[in-house]
C-alpha cells in the first residue's frame, strides 16, 4: 500500500531509481531472473513472487518522504528529479539504509540483499 505519492517530474529530466529485492537464490547483479522480474512488474499489475516483501521508503535530503511502500515487490522503478536520496528498506526485523545520488537522465540499480531476522 502506498502512503505517499511522488510529485510530478519532467520525464526528460528525470532520473530512474530501480530498486531490486534479492531473489530467493541470492544472486547478485544482472541476470535473466532479474530481467524477467522487471518485465513482470511492468506488464502484470500486482505481480508478486512467493517471497516476503520489502517495506521501502525514499526521502530527500531535507527529510521529506517521497515514497513509502509496505509491500514493495521484486522491482520498484521510480522516476525522481536529479539529487541525493536516502532509501530505507525493512525485511522482517532487518533494516538497511542507503544514500543514492542521481544525475540528470541517468538510471541507477540498487540491489538489496536482505534476509529476515527474528525480532
Amino acid at each position: 500500500m502506498m502512503h505517499a505519492t511522488l510529485a510530478s517530474t519532467d520525464t526528460i529530466a528525470a532520473s530512474r531509481l530501480l530498486i531490486h529485492a534479492a531473489g530467493a537464490d541470492g544472486r547478485k547483479g544482472w541476470s535473466i531472473d532479474s530481467f524477467l522480474q522487471r518485465l513482470r512488474a511492468r506488464v502484470m499489475d500486482g505481480a508478486r513472487s512467493d517471497r516476503p516483501f520489502l517495506a521501502l521508503e525514499i526521502r530527500d535530503l531535507e527529510g521529506h518522504c517521497l515514497l513509502a511502500l509496505d509491500d514493495a515487490g521484486p522491482l520498484v522503478d521510480v522516476a525522481l528529479p536529479p539529487g541525493t536520496y536516502h532509501v530505507t528498506t525493512a525485511f522482517g526485523a532487518a533494516r538497511r539504509s542507503y544514500t543514492v545520488a542521481l544525475a540528470q537522465g541517468t538510471s541507477f540499480d540498487l540491489y538489496t540483499r536482505m534476509t529476515p531476522q527474528s525480532q
